[in-house]
């Protein structure tokens, strides 16, 4: 029994001892700051005109404590202050033999927004230097120096540059350059549009052309607070649609040419010449210039369109649509894709002035541009007209057969070109399927109301008023020109074969 006893009372000494040894602790401790950080300003207001410029710096002593022959890195952090630099930057290794780091008035102020720090805001910010000692026989702690100081931010306001030159048209004076699109505040800009053979630069302002940027003699962009006369602009040698992004942080530009894969554009609708006629539709003509537009110049009624990318009688073909329909011409310029066969919208654009019209299509952007070049005069009797008839191709079909107005003869005149056969026609003022029309008709006629295509003199007749139409013989059938003058009440007939 007392064998046993002695046996545990060895073990539980043993047990003890070893407690005691795993208790130990070694206590390392950290350097003093030999380091001494200091900012060059203990409040600081940024500006943004200052951007580039230094707003603060940071400097610092060589650390004094560390072993020979040991190799020192220093780091450096910036965060809110009593954070713990838990949101800090990264942290910023200097490079061998600096003992500064410097932030500029945009950088820091970026940092800022990055904190969630509302411009106007003043902010204790802290600072903290790291050596890191190295190749030592023996560990040591990392010393630490740190430091405070104030700095209210600004709210970013636009930076405007903008693009001059020969190779924009219109825009070789100051006061007429391009503004381009501020993708990057005070860093990238975009724009793009049709460019000539010529030169361009980038102004800061419409009122003189420097401050500017221009080419550097790698191709690079340069910076000119003032002009000397000795910049060298950037250069377009082949007209075309460009796209181009300036970069003044790392003082590049990119230009590019973009190319279409849309090889035919039509229209169709109500607002066009072809009416609802999808076989008949009115086909655009490719931009001799811009390589990814397409445009078509003439009338356009008041009414809906769209833009079949192929003909097809059931109509099961891919359009270009706008976003939104209704969309009226000078609306939202956007259009979008819808392909063949998918139960997609079936959105339109509407006319609602009557004109002559440039309508530009971008494929590139996927815009639309309508420009109104002419509009028919508000001060005329009527402002559209249709031929109607059998001697016409669409019959008695209302609305099928419409003028067109010319804005090259004398005011008033309206305009149909296309085949007359043997029958007769008059021309009504408005179409709505019913047969309450009123009609400018021959303004005399025989007994069974026909009169020859030699009466010129026409009349605007309501409806249940005289049913007068002009006859054309088996003999005068053949292609027109039909002239219908409204303010002079005048008809012409010139036949082209």
């Amino acid at each position: 029994m007392k064998n046993k006893i002695f046996f545990l009372l060895a073990m539980l000494s043993c047990l003890v001892v070893g407690c005691k040894d795993e208790d130990i602790r070694y206590s390392i401790e950290r350097p003093d700051d030999t380091m001494h950080l200091q900012v060059s300003d203990e409040y600081v207001e940024l500006n943004q005109k200052s951007g580039k410029e230094e707003a603060v710096t940071f400097s610092w002593n060589e650390v004094t404590n560390a072993p020979l022959d040991s190799k020192v890195t220093y780091y450096f952090k910036l965060d809110i202050a009593d954070n713990d630099f838990g949101t800090s930057i990264d942290k910023m290794e200097i490079p061998f033999g600096g003992h500064c780091v410097s932030f500029t008035h945009k950088k820091l102020n970026a940092l800022l927004t990055k904190w969630k720090i509302a411009p106007g805001e003043r902010v204790t910010l802290e600072a903290e230097i790291i050596a890191e000692i190295e190749e030592t026989d023996c560990y040591v702690k990392p010393e630490l120096s740190t430091v405070r100081f104030d700095v209210v931010g600004y709210e970013i306001q636009p930076y405007n540059i903008y693009i001059m030159g020969t190779a924009l048209e219109g825009a070789t004076d100051p006061a007429n350059a391009l503004k381009m699109t501020e993708e990057i505040s005070e860093e990238v800009y975009t724009w793009y549009g049709v460019m000539k053979e010529g030169d361009y630069k980038f102004i800061l302002n419409t009122t003189g052309q420097s401050p500017s940027y221009t080419q550097g003699a790698d191709g690079s962009v340069v910076f000119n607070e003032h002009e000397t006369g000795n910049e060298t602009p950037f250069t377009i040698n082949k007209a075309g649609f460009y796209v181009l992004k300036l970069n003044i942080e790392a003082g590049t530009l990119n230009v590019d040419y973009p190319t279409t894969d849309y090889n035919d554009v039509w229209m169709v609708g109500e607002a066009t010449p072809a009416g609802w006629n999808i076989m008949s539709s009115t086909k655009l003509t490719k931009d001799p210039v811009n390589q990814v537009a397409f445009y078509y110049e003439g009338l356009l009624k008041t009414g809906d369109m769209k833009f079949p990318l192929e003909l097809k009688e059931d109509w099961n073909v891919a359009w270009l649509m706008p976003i939104e329909n209704g969309t009226h011409e000078f609306g939202d310029n956007r259009m979008e894709r819808i392909e063949a066969g998918i139960q997609g919208h079936d959105y339109k654009w509407n006319i609602t002035k009557e004109g002559n019209y440039r309508v530009t299509l971008n494929m590139y952007t996927m815009t639309i541009d309508f420009k109104l070049l002419q509009s028919i005069p508000d001060d005329l009797p009527c402002k559209e007209i249709w031929m109607l008839g059998d001697a016409t191709p669409a019959g008695w079909e209302q609305g099928k057969e419409a003028f067109v107005y010319d804005f090259n003869v004398d005011k008033g005149t309206f305009y149909w070109e296309g085949e007359l056969k043997a029958g007769s026609f008059k021309c009504p003022i408005n179409v709505d399927g019913s047969w309450a029309i009123t009609c400018y008709m021959p303004k005399q006629a025989g007994e069974d109301g026909k009169a020859s295509l030699n009466m010129t003199d026409v009349q605007l007749v309501q409806p249940n008023g005289n049913d007068y139409q002009w006859k054309v013989e088996e003999g005068e059938a053949g292609q027109y020109r039909v002239e219908l003058n409204v303010l002079t009440n005048k008809i012409k007939f010139e036949k082209k074969n």
